[in-house]
């Protein structure tokens, strides 16, 4: 009987390598209790191609009317990265593919920035001047979008294309222009990309928090919680959830000024590589609801917006 009194421990060793076997197809490695630093660092010199899609539909209750609004953005943009001498990373946008479709409850619309050269539509005639463009952005290690720059002179030609003498008008273009494009496209897409690095070295299953502008003209802010659920090869999965709320401001909607009174929720699923801290694939979700006071009225709304994004290395 003595011979065979080390089979529990043979048998012991074999299911811990067939645990351990498991453990490591899950996560990508076996210790978790190593630390992670997650922080933007690309190579100098690199870029990236991200394909990025937004969609918002708004629903609203008006004067016993359903109004359905449905907006739809696509672009291909190419980041190109260099470090700066404070350590801090100037990346240069370019974008490759801007389209916009609107749908406001039979009507359809869809603005496409290769048609820029052609089109009398002045939205066209601005995404194509967009996509001209170069714009440089300002990131630290954070993921904190220190500034931007080349988009006030590019507000500037656009106006100046315009041709209004009509101060009210051109005040008003540039109104929509800076939201739907500066602080929509261009800042929300940055935002998107990078608003996700903890401020701190962290292991698997540690969780970290973030204040999240939604950039949009419904002045929305989101306090989200990240969590880091596993390592694959060499890219960190994440995970994220918030609570969504309207700031209380008084804000310009369809020409008139509104008074929100918003909240909801919003998921996410990110993929990140750890050694360049670029995000391989993302996709966001959010409801919010609530209601706008429009002229003393409470007029009920619910809004879904859903984020998918994709990127590669362009060697």
């Amino acid at each position: 009987m003595k011979k065979y009194a080390f089979l529990p421990v043979v048998l012991l060793l074999v299911i811990s390598c067939k645990m351990v076997t498991n453990a490591d197809r899950q996560f990508g490695q076996v210790n978790e209790n190593k630390i992670y630093r997650l922080h933007l660092n690309p190579a100098n010199d690199s870029k990236y191609y991200y394909d990025i899609s937004n969609q918002s539909e708004i629903k609203l209750e008006l004067s016993d009317s359903k109004i359905d609004n449905l907006n739809k953005t696509t672009v291909g943009v190419i980041y190109s990265i260099n470090r700066d001498s404070t350590g801090n990373f100037k990346i240069a946008l370019q974008y490759d593919r801007l389209k916009i479709f609107t749908k406001s409850g039979d009507s359809e619309s869809e603005m496409d920035a290769a048609n820029a050269a052609l089109t009398i539509n002045p939205v066209e005639k601005m995404l194509g001047i967009l996509k001209q463009a170069v714009i440089t952005a300002n990131v630290s290690q954070t993921g904190e979008l220190k500034s931007i720059t080349g988009y006030e002179e590019l507000t500037s030609k656009i106006m100046a294309q315009l041709g209004s003498s009509d101060v009210y008008t051109r005040e008003t273009a540039r109104k929509q222009w800076e939201q739907s494009v500066g602080k929509g496209i261009i800042r929300n897409n940055l935002d998107q990309l990078f608003k996700i690095f903890p401020d701190s070295a962290v292991h698997i299953g540690d969780k970290w928090k973030l204040n999240i502008s939604q950039g949009d003209e419904l002045g929305l802010n989101a306090k989200a919680s990240f969590i880091l659920k596993g390592i694959e090869g060499d890219n960190a999965l994440i995970s994220s959830s918030g609570e969504i709320k309207s700031d209380g401001d008084a804000v310009s909607l369809m020409g008139q000024e509104v008074t929100t009174k918003l909240q909801g929720h919003q998921e996410g699923e990110y993929e990140m590589n750890i050694k360049s801290g670029m995000l391989v694939k993302s996709t966001i979700t959010a409801t919010v609801e609530g209601i706008l006071l429009i002229m003393g009225k409470e007029v009920p709304v619910n809004i879904k917006t859903s984020v998918d994004m994709k990127g590669k290395e362009m060697k």
